[in-house]
């Protein structure tokens, strides 16, 4: 199943051998994602098509610990 790129996906450069996911902040006018890449420090956001990204499937919202099981 392929998901779809959107604000807060993790993301991996398709052709990136290491380094951590980055995550999408945004989008540009060419609608070019924007990620943070928290492990390079750049200071900026980069751009990149989205072709050129991989949505890192491994990750799942509740690992964040932000949402509590409600009872049903």
């Amino acid at each position: 199943m392929v998901q779809a790129i959107q604000i807060g996906t993790r993301v991996y450069l398709r052709n990136g051998i290491c380094g951590f996911p980055g995550c999408v902040v945004g989008f540009d006018r060419r609608g070019y994602a924007l990620v943070y890449w928290d492990d390079l420090d750049l200071g900026r956001n980069t751009a990149h098509h989205v072709d050129t990204l991989i949505v890192d499937e491994a990750f799942i919202v509740s690992q964040l610990g932000l949402f509590e099981e409600a009872a049903a």
